[in-house]
């Protein structure tokens, strides 16, 4: 979601509008103000936070604000009240993954579909969704129809494209700086490290890769790049399933490193278990790596044929998917996703996704 806002930020500015953005302190705030936001660091401490919606409301008002866009249930409560009292002409909403898939009690998701649905189809001029299931989804939830308008994400091609000879030195100095042999095989996944991204199946079908006879005594790493909640209790794991000394935790990084991390890996897994759009799979995508990805609906709309699906949550069938992939890698050298990165450049471009909210936010400004 931070990097989808960061995207939208300097995608906007570029075409000439001015944008604002209220957010907690933090590195996403950082990156925010350095790509010309005018940022203000402001957390949300309720469901219904008075003094912030109070504070918002004036603040929508001094500076005449022609849109806000909220993202993630909590701030979209929040803004729409403020958004209303300062007669904002556009009011747009997005909760990223839909909220039946989030992983929370069956009683507290019950009252937060039921909660939003109704603010939504009260007080915001359009919910976004990033593909056509999820669309679907919304829409179970309550989410009228006619106020859902589907966005997909976009990404910013020119951070990821590198020559050959950048990725070669690219490789060498993270295998380096992570102290990974030069000869390895290296798993990667990139994202946040919380409950529905699935690190725990990703520890289990590592494990269980390792113990196959042909491959326990080779070199393999499985690199998980990006910090997260439940960092620690992942280290954790895999010190319990005794194969810590092959994981590389890289924490949070600078977004510089991104393109050098995609570099370092030879195969790309991604088995969360809920999913709005995923992001990292179009970026490992148009970095030229084989996939292996959950079979949730919409990540087979994002990506079609051009990757590997495993069952979700199936450590087992992950592990089974993962020799298979390792044995092409083998036999055929090392093979490039083509059809991925194709994919990527046809449909999922930043330039259309801008593009796509440009017309959306003058579609409800011109109807005011």
């Amino acid at each position: 979601m931070e990097q989808h806002v960061l995207d939208l930020v300097r995608g906007m500015i570029a075409e000439g509008h001015e944008i604002h953005v209220w957010c907690p302190e933090g590195k996403p705030f950082e990156y925010y103000k350095d790509a010309g936001a005018i940022v203000t660091a402001k957390k949300i401490s309720s469901d219904f936070d008075r003094f912030y919606i109070q504070d918002l409301s004036s603040y929508l008002g001094d500076n005449k604000i022609d849109v806000i866009h909220a993202h993630e249930l909590k701030a979209a409560a929040n803004a729409l009240l403020a958004a209303k009292n300062a007669g904002t002409p556009a009011k747009i909403t997005h909760v990223h993954t839909p909220i039946s898939e989030w992983k929370i009690g069956s009683v507290r998701k019950k009252i937060d579909i039921l909660f939003y649905s109704y603010i939504v189809n009260r007080m915001s001029d359009a919910e976004i969704a990033l593909t056509e299931s999820k669309k679907q989804a919304k829409i179970g939830e309550g989410i009228k129809k006619d106020k859902i308008v589907v966005i997909p994400n976009g990404l910013d091609v020119e951070k990821l494209t590198v020559t050959p000879t950048e990725r070669i030195n690219y490789n060498e100095e993270m295998r380096k700086r992570y102290n990974i042999g030069k000869n390895a095989f290296i798993f990667g996944n990139v994202g946040r490290i919380s409950r529905e991204k699935g690190h725990d199946v990703l520890i289990n079908a590592f494990r269980k890769f390792l113990s196959t006879d042909m491959y326990h005594n080779k070199d393999f790493a499985l690199v998980i790049a990006g910090g997260g909640e439940l960092e620690e209790e992942i280290k954790l794991l895999a010190q319990t399933k005794g194969v810590s000394e092959r994981v590389v935790f890289t924490g949070e990084f600078p977004p510089e490193d991104l393109v050098k991390i995609y570099s370092l890996f030879d195969l790309f897994l991604f088995p969360t278990l809920a999913e709005g759009f995923g992001l990292v799979l179009i970026e490992a995508m148009y970095s030229g790596l084989p996939v292996i990805c959950s079979d949730l609906e919409v990540l087979k709309e994002v990506a079609d044929d051009t990757v590997t699906y495993f069952r979700t949550g199936d450590f087992i069938d992950l592990a089974e998917k993962m020799i298979e992939s390792y044995d092409i890698h083998t036999t055929s050298g090392k093979p490039e996703n083509l059809k991925g990165k194709e994919r990527v450049i046809e449909n999922y471009t930043l330039k259309a996704f801008i593009n796509n909210y440009v017309s959306l936010y003058e579609r409800f400004l011109n109807t005011r």
